[in-house]
């Protein structure tokens, strides 16, 4: 008849919302029916309760405890998770009819060295001299008080919940409030009852009701629980059910539940609405091959320095990618604390349940990105901290107790990051356009100065020709310098169609995919509505069509130009000969007048020089003009980069507004692109060398809010420069891109009872830190890293234990921790106890509710039993009140 919870699979993930039957019968009893066959009874009892969904039941026959049956029973119930418990229905002598109150026993009552049944050691005492006492009618021979004094006597657990209280023969039916009302003033009956059983009438006027009750009884008031009374198999299960938590299946479960019944004691079935991790595996590394199952609420890795605590948070944060701070002192550490982990080619996989109970896979490979599955199928692009879990957080050690440079702005993207990678995305885009026209610009740059140039070349060669105007050289030569015009303006129209042909490649290659993969498209619900739709889309194809037609006619033109180009060369070289005899005799003419300076072939040079200097500052004149519109466009990017930096901020003040309004002690300021020594200390950087003065720098950021101001404004930046200006500017342009595109950070300010955080001790600052996590109520994950380092343990019980406690049932919280009020007051659903042995971790894990996992929270965190028990008895001989 053991129970050994490790056995079961409904404890797989530590305690678990189960159905409970405290009033059942069997055929023992002689008011139950059974027709059926006799070595049936049994699996026919056992597949009712599972049938019904009970999983754990009290066996409370009238008067009587048949240990033979209760143990066939049991044993069958054991292979199907089901839990028995012995109990009896016991017609107590009090009250107007009678008292029947249920008596749930503890195991040692059936199960002890002396092979003893106690049960029924009892029952002969309570009936002592009456025969045939087993039915409903029969009374014992004590009142109540007197049957808990005769329960006593036995020095064996045992609870009471008195049955169907509202009845004549239940506690509220029987007795009367003045009754009721001193029962409520003595100890022993409070300390042995546990529940009501079958509450219905909750507040009435002129009967007994939930409400008169809870006024006699004072600030003590047992659970409220229900059981079947069943009479036959068919009505196990009717009537209305009750849930408990429990985390192993033992009578002490079953007992704290009771006892903790406003956490623990439920009428309806509980689910979770939030976002958790069910489970994490390895493969590879240290925990090679094992799973480690996790609760939707309090989970707490416990174990000795080094044990392995720490390597498994970290392990789930890697895989769930979240990223360490990059100023975080550790990083290195938990870096290669994962790598140890997981080992080489080592993988990781977390199954997770979104709020909406889909199930994933994260799978991750060390050093590789983490992959997510649904149903074992790929799927890319899913968001693991979004879609799949929302909002989890981590902490390592002493993360929430550190407050350095930059402490404020890493918490605030603890808390609010996973709200703005849309906008960051967004953010990264512009600054790409941005970038891009700035290389457009930069292109454009020297369009003034290559201007200039040309200009120059053109002024002085026209003026050199009027030497050969004066000689009529102009006249002689003109055939020539017409066919060097016309083989260039051809030269020209060729290169400007091939430009244009591979601008309209480029153009229809772009679009063509799109333009016949859109069309592709079924509708379910609207096939009139698209066909109607596309035939007006098709207008759009046949023009894109017309395109590619367009393209093919060009193509053709080009080469046919081409040819005609060919056959001009062909025609200029024929006439070489000619203009070969016609510049020789124009030499001698002009030797023989005694212009032996004036030669013809610079004639054509000169020209030339002309006809090219002319076709520059064409396209130089376009440059400018495109120049003033680049810079237009590159102001209406600087301003879409800064209001979207802007959109940023005002999204983190309305989460920071959301938190700050949770509660009053500890409040988030921020000041848009109010980091001005971070401003000062980039301007350094990349001004290093240029022996511009630090306070220069620092009027700068006082004066403008970012790089894009400066650059708007350079007229500003030159007077506050003075002689340093051009210094400046010549730094400024060379690093255009990335000072345009540097984003000033914003400023946080942390204030804790309207005092700086960081002017308060190390310990009230991780008080304060963890108490404002918690009390997000944002995140569906947080895990945390030894929470209670740095904090006194009125703090963590009286703050964090409680709200952790109200928060569990909605938040997934996973620990690791060396401080026993962690699992134990917090009452860890899920507790795993590591220890590091042969190159792996080792785990034992269970619930708060599970004896092992008792033993090793005394072992671990109390320094083991001896001193446990001795720290009890310490504790017993003072006295609180004195404190």
């Amino acid at each position: 008849m053991t129970n050994d919870s490790k056995t079961y699979e409904i404890f797989k993930s530590g305690s678990a919302w189960i159905r409970a039957d405290f009033h059942l019968h069997t055929k023992a009893d002689k008011e139950f029916k059974y027709d059926g066959k006799e070595n049936e009874f049994v699996n026919a009892y056992v597949q009712q309760l599972r049938d019904a969904g009970i999983s754990i039941g009290a066996i409370t026959n009238h008067n009587k405890f048949d240990l033979g049956e209760f143990k066939a029973l049991r044993t069958k119930a054991h292979k199907e998770e089901i839990f028995l418990l012995p109990g009896i229905e016991l017609s107590v002598k009090d009250g107007s009819n009678g008292l029947h109150t249920l008596v749930i026993f503890s195991d040692e009552w059936v199960i002890n060295q002396e092979n003893t049944d106690y049960i029924n050691s009892f029952l002969s005492v309570a009936f002592a001299g009456q025969s045939n006492y087993e039915n409903e009618n029969a009374r014992t021979n004590h009142d109540l008080l007197e049957t808990i004094r005769e329960l006593d006597k036995f020095s064996k657990e045992y609870f009471l919940i008195f049955a169907h209280v509202e009845a004549d023969n239940g506690l509220w039916g029987g007795f009367s409030g003045g009754r009721i009302q001193e029962l409520g003033e003595n100890d022993l009956f409070k300390q042995r009852t546990l529940a009501f059983q079958k509450v219905i009438t909750h507040d009435v006027p002129d009967r007994v009701c939930r409400t008169k009750v809870q006024k006699w009884l004072g600030s003590w008031y047992p659970a409220e629980v229900e059981g079947s009374d069943c009479k036959a198999i068919d009505q196990i299960g009717q009537g209305k059910p009750i849930y408990l938590k429990v985390g192993s299946f033992t009578f002490e479960a079953v007992k704290y539940a009771l006892r903790d019944f406003q956490n623990r004691v439920s009428q309806e079935v509980k689910t979770y609405k939030h976002s958790y991790i069910r489970s994490i595996s390895f493969m590879g590394g240290v925990l090679n091959g094992k799973t480690v199952h996790l609760s939707p609420e309090l989970n707490t890795f416990i174990g000795i320095r080094g044990s392995g605590k720490s390597s498994i948070l970290e392990a789930t944060r890697y895989v769930l990618d979240i990223h360490i701070d990059q100023k975080d002192p550790d990083k290195k550490y938990k870096e290669s604390l994962v790598a140890h982990t997981l080992g080489s080619g080592g993988k990781a996989i977390i199954h997770a349940v979104d709020r909406h109970g889909q199930e994933y896979e994260i799978r991750r490979i060390l050093n590789e990105y983490p992959d997510v599955y649904v149903r074992g199928e790929t799927h890319t692009g899913i968001k693991i901290r979004e879609t799949i879990l929302h909002k989890p957080i981590y902490f390592g050690q002493k993360d929430l107790s550190r407050s350095g440079e930059g402490f404020e702005k890493d918490l605030v993207e603890k808390l609010v990051g996973e709200k703005l990678v849309d906008i960051r995305r967004r953010i990264e885009e512009q600054k790409q356009r941005v970038h891009e026209v700035v290389d457009h610009f930069q292109k454009l740059a020297n369009v003034d100065e290559q201007k200039k140039e040309y200009e120059g070349r053109k002024q002085d060669a026209e003026f050199r020709l009027k030497i050969f105007k004066d000689h009529r050289v102009e006249e002689k030569l003109q055939r020539q310098v017409d066919f060097e015009a016309d083989s260039r303006k051809i030269g020209q129209i060729v290169k400007f169609i091939e430009g244009y042909l591979a601008a309209l490649t480029e153009f229809i290659s772009r679009f063509e995919d799109d333009f016949n993969n859109l069309k592709i498209y079924k509708s379910n619900q609207n096939a009139v509505f698209f066909e109607v739709f596309f035939a007006i889309y098709e207008k759009l194809i046949v023009a894109f069509k017309g395109l590619k037609q367009s393209l093919e006619s060009g193509k053709l033109a080009l080469s046919e130009l081409k040819n005609k180009a060919n056959e001009f060369d062909a025609l200029k070289k024929g006439l070489k000969e000619e203009f070969a005899d016609v510049e020789r005799k124009l030499a001698e003419e002009l030797r023989m007048s005694g212009a032996q300076s004036v030669r013809p072939d610079d004639f054509i040079k000169l020209r030339k020089t002309v006809d090219q200097a002319k076709q520059m500052l064409e396209l130089l004149e376009k440059q400018q003009t495109q120049k003033t519109t680049v810079r237009n466009e590159l102001a209406r990017e600087l301003s879409a980069l800064n209001e979207l930096w802007h959109e940023e901020f005002r999204a983190i003040q309305a989460e920071l507004g959301k938190i700050n309004v949770n509660q009053p002690a500890l409040t988030i300021r921020s000041d848009y692109k109010g980091e001005k020594e971070a401003f000062v200390i980039f301007m350094k950087d990349i001004f290093k060398g240029s022996r511009i003065r630090e306070n220069v720098f620092q009027l700068l950021a006082d004066t403008f809010s970012d790089y894009g101001g400066m650059y708007r404004d350079f007229a500003k930046v030159e007077t506050i420069l003075g002689s340093s200006s051009e210094t400046f500017k010549l730094y400024f342009n060379e690093n255009l891109k990335g000072l345009l595109t540097w984003q000033v950070p914003n400023k946080y300010t942390i204030n804790y009872h309207d005092k700086e955080l960081k002017h308060h001790s190390l310990g009230q600052r991780a008080s304060a830190l963890i108490l404002f996590v918690l009390s997000q109520k944002e995140n569906d994950v947080i895990v945390i890293d030894q929470p209670e380092d740095d904090l006194d343990n009125q703090t963590i019980y009286e703050d964090v234990i409680k709200l952790i406690r109200r928060m569990k049932c909605g938040t997934q919280f996973i620990f690791a921790t060396h401080n026993a009020n962690l699992p134990v007051l917090g009452d860890a659903e899920q507790i795993h106890a590591c220890r590091y042995s042969d190159e792996s971790i080792q785990l034992k894990t269970g619930s708060i509710d599970n004896q092992d996992l008792q033993n090793e929270i005394i072992n671990i965190m109390e320094g083991g039993e001896e001193a446990f028990h001795r720290r009890k008895e310490i504790y017993q001989l003072w006295n609180p009140q004195s404190f």
